[in-house]
């Protein structure tokens, strides 16, 4: 024991005043509520501070230090000003009642042979962590100060000319109920920015996402702001987003989940999905509300993408079989700038061929999806066309409406939309 608080000290110093600290912000969902309440946080105890030090070259062993010495009532100290290096992996599922004031600066070690050999590895999509969070009553906080950088430009300019190169993702949740993340910015991830998996009762706000390449002929790769798996009541709200990829998705088995006051630019949208591609797995995406989004330069702004079904017969497919359902979903208050399409909806996720797709129609049903009130004016891209709604069948794609949908194409032409087999009773759009 005498050896293991030599160690501690040497890591962390636990005597810092709390007048020092700053408080904790007030974290709460507005304008939308979640269904339920989530859990409230009580006071740390203002004796209980562990202040990580940064005489390391890798800051992983202290802040575990740190997580352990503190839990159950402490606070994490990162001091502003401050730069950490983490070179190895960082478990933290195990915190009770703790926060992490981060209001320095970390940074992960670009050191590609270690995290690819060492990351916390996910069979989904091949996700991997540099580290994870895991625990009740954590809050995680940056007060705009604090920043937490992937280091990505090494990362993506491995990738574009070695594409077996896993990255890993700057930001993760597995486990962790009854938490807010706030205030911090995110810098150049390799992958995903965040990926909030198996947790529930979080609210992410006031965050800034930023990937940015340092190089011309190096393209940014991935960059999801939030990648949200198997987790249920999560908000997402107030924060800004640049990025290449998916400003929000929701991947398998997300479920009651408002995303509100986002402002993306360069992003792929808010998507649904990709849902259905694995044979055997039953996707879940219901009670999603999407609201007063800002999005700007983006391929799509609202978008649900299903993959279709296979041929009888078919084992282990992995592009397509899946069975599942999307339901209650709604995109409201949207505004949209020189985005390319406003609306992509899809059954036929990853396949042109609309007649094997009829034929082997999507096992995801997707039924009471609503866009409404979207303005703006789009990209010339695909003018006059603003977007589509494609479904397999009829049959397995339902009561989908748009409405107050005010789109402007640079021609002057009235706006269009693709609708394939989509029943278009509730549809204020012009389906061509």
């Amino acid at each position: 024991m005498r050896i293991f608080q030599t160690t501690v000290l040497a890591l962390v110093t636990a005597s810092v005043s709390a007048s020092s600290i700053p408080n904790r912000p007030i974290v709460k969902s507005f304008p939308k509520q979640p269904s339920s309440s989530f859990p409230s946080s009580p006071p740390r105890n203002p004796h209980r501070v562990c202040t990580v030090s940064t005489h390391h070259a890798d800051a992983g062993p202290a802040i575990l230090a740190a997580a352990r010495e503190c839990n159950h009532g402490g606070t994490i100290y990162f001091p502003a000003g401050h730069n950490y290096t983490i070179a190895t992996v960082l478990d933290l599922t195990f915190l009770a009642n703790i926060d992490f004031a981060i209001l320095g600066n970390i940074k992960f070690k670009d050191d590609l042979t270690y995290w690819q050999a060492h990351a916390f590895q996910y069979a989904f999509q091949s996700a991997s962590l540099f580290w994870r969070f895991g625990g009740r009553d954590v809050n995680i906080y940056g007060l705009g100060t604090g920043s937490i950088d992937g280091l990505g430009n090494t990362w993506w300019a491995a990738w574009a000319t070695n594409k077996t190169v896993a990255r890993p993702i700057l930001f993760g949740t597995d486990g962790l109920h009854g938490a807010t993340i706030s205030g911090l910015k995110l810098i150049n991830p390799p992958n995903w920015f965040n990926l909030i998996s198996n947790s529930s009762e979080v609210i992410i706000s006031d965050m800034d996402l930023s990937a940015i390449s340092n190089n011309t002929s190096v393209a940014v790769k991935n960059s999801d702001g939030w990648d949200t798996y198997r987790s249920s009541n999560i908000v997402i709200q107030n924060s800004v987003i640049h990025n290449t990829d998916d400003c929000v998705s929701f991947k398998p088995n997300s479920t009651n989940i408002i995303v509100q006051g986002l402002s993306c630019t360069g992003s792929h949208g808010i998507s649904v999905g990709s849902l259905g591609q694995y044979q055997g797995e039953t996707d879940i995406i219901e009670n999603i509300y999407v609201y007063n989004i800002s999005m700007s330069s983006a391929t799509d702004g609202a978008r649900i993408k299903i993959w279709p079904g296979v041929p009888p017969g078919t084992v282990g497919s992995t592009i397509g079989g899946g069975v599942g359902r999307v339901q209650n979903v709604t995109y409201e208050k949207y505004a949209n700038s020189n985005n390319d399409q406003v609306i992509a909806l899809t059954q036929c996720y990853s396949t042109s061929n609309a007649t094997l797709c009829a034929l082997y129609s999507s096992a995801v049903v997707v039924k009471n999806v609503i866009f409404k009130d979207f303005v703006g004016v789009m990209s010339k891209k695909y003018d006059p066309v603003a977007g589509y709604l494609i479904c397999s069948t009829p049959e397995v794609c339902s009561n989908i409406t748009a409405q107050n949908i005010h789109i402007t194409e640079p021609s002057g032409k009235n706006a269009t939309f693709t609708c394939t087999n989509v029943d278009k009773t509730n549809l204020q759009i012009n389906c061509m």
